[in-house]
């Protein structure tokens, strides 16, 4: 018997059962009746009157006898026949049983179907653990979004539940940076070690990823060596030669890719993994999108409450370092800084600066109602552009102003905003 998809053939000849109930019966009827007309003979008891009786009625009851069976034998063949001819739905292709040698009966056939049957039942059954296993943790992660606000923990615990599904060990999470050069930025990694860490920086145009945010769709390698795409050497610490990488797709753009692989070299990655990945990544991209776009509005939310502070302050009664001082302190609630000062150029002196005001949140030597000298400052820098500028500062600045703004060693940056009154 063998199993071609959908139902199962029997291109080999059978023995009928019928064929097998005829010598049987012959054996049974022949050999009793043959030694009863010889021992008739030979004791010569056909005379008697009731011997034609007796031969009468062991005729009838054997022709009795063999119709029962013979019904029972078409049952037979006929659960064969159906068996055999029965469609089965292709949820998956079991391997069927090797064929015996030789020819087959009805009932062999019966038992290689039901040895089918629970094949396919036994792999039915994997398949239906391994599709709740998959909805547990789609679960799981839906309910993990009601219980952290975090959109980059969200990615981390995707890559989690990723590697879990596909039986993998190695992965990592990039978003897409979208400024004038494109590059990706690594959110969560497991697996890569020291190789790959969060915060890193990915070339875009280098990167294998990139293909999977050109296309909208997922990439799948089986051998990075052989692909022609790439053919590019492996690394080691990205482990087997094969891999898969899937876009993390939000309603309007695509947030980034998710890439996994393992440390087996023998494993190759195939379409089952995209499929089992593609509804855990569109639960994540869904749920990262309503993080981000809930603290964006939280934000602009503070920005508002701010600025109609600040709006009731100047229209207050507070005046010069009251006023000052109240505004500096509100902008500090939405902009996280160190220090603040507010320097207004001297009259007498053009470059020289004098600190009305000053807000600081750690150390350093700023004092309010000082002269500081301008000639080769950042502050001058901000003068002669006339508008809002954002610098990259470090410390050890040599100007005695820069000193005393950026003294700190933590400082990593200042944002100055020049007026020209």
């Amino acid at each position: 018997m063998q199993w071609n998809g959908s139902h199962i053939s029997t291109p080999r000849p059978r023995t009928q059962l019928q064929r097998k109930l005829h010598l049987a019966f012959a054996l049974f009827f022949l050999f009793p009746v043959g030694g009863f007309i010889f021992f008739s003979l030979r004791y010569s008891i056909l005379g008697d009157e009731y011997v034609p009786y007796f031969f009468l009625g062991l005729l009838v009851f054997s022709w009795v006898g063999f119709s029962i069976l013979k019904s029972l034998f078409q049952r037979i063949a006929a659960i064969s026949e159906s068996m055999t001819t029965s469609s089965i739905p292709e949820t998956a292709a079991p391997q069927a049983p090797e064929p015996a040698t030789g020819a087959c009966d009805e009932l062999h056939a019966i038992s290689e179907s039901f040895q089918a049957i629970r094949s396919q039942f036994g792999q039915t059954v994997r398949l239906l653990e391994k599709k709740s296993a998959d909805i547990s943790v789609l679960k799981d992660l839906s309910e993990l979004c009601y219980v952290t606000s975090d959109p980059e923990e969200i990615l981390y615990i995707t890559l989690e539940r990723a590697l879990l599904l596909t039986n993998s060990d190695i992965g990592s999470v990039l978003t897409l940076e979208r400024s004038t050069d494109k590059a990706f930025t690594v959110k969560a990694t497991i697996g890569l070690g020291a190789h790959v860490k969060p915060g890193d920086r990915i070339d875009f145009e280098s990167s294998i990823a990139k293909y999977a945010v050109l296309n909208k769709s997922p990439v799948l390698v089986e051998n990075i060596e052989q692909d022609k795409r790439f053919g590019r050497v492996n690394l080691s610490h990205y482990g087997t030669k094969s891999f898969v990488c899937m876009p993390i797709k939000a309603s309007k753009a695509i947030i980034g890719v998710l890439t996994i692989s393992c440390r087996d070299p023998q494993r190759i990655y195939s379409q089952d993994e995209i499929e089992t990945l593609t509804p855990l990544l569109s639960n994540a991209a869904f749920t990262f999108e309503n993080l981000r776009l809930l603290r964006e509005n939280e934000r602009t939310g503070r920005y508002v409450r701010s600025i109609d502070t600040i709006s009731k302050l100047l229209n207050s009664s507070f005046r010069d370092s009251e006023l000052l001082t109240s505004v500096l302190h509100e902008l500090h609630r939405v902009v996280d800084f160190e220090s603040a000062a507010v320097l207004v150029k001297d009259e007498n002196h053009p470059s020289r600066v004098h600190v009305k005001e000053w807000v600081g949140y750690g150390s350093g030597p700023l004092q309010r109602n000082t002269s500081y000298g301008t000639d080769g400052s950042l502050v001058e820098k901000a003068f002669q552009h006339e508008s809002s500028l954002a610098l990259d500062v470090g410390p050890g600045r040599g100007t005695e102003l820069d000193q005393a703004l950026f003294s700190d060693p933590g400082a990593a940056g200042c944002f100055v905003s020049s007026r020209q009154t």
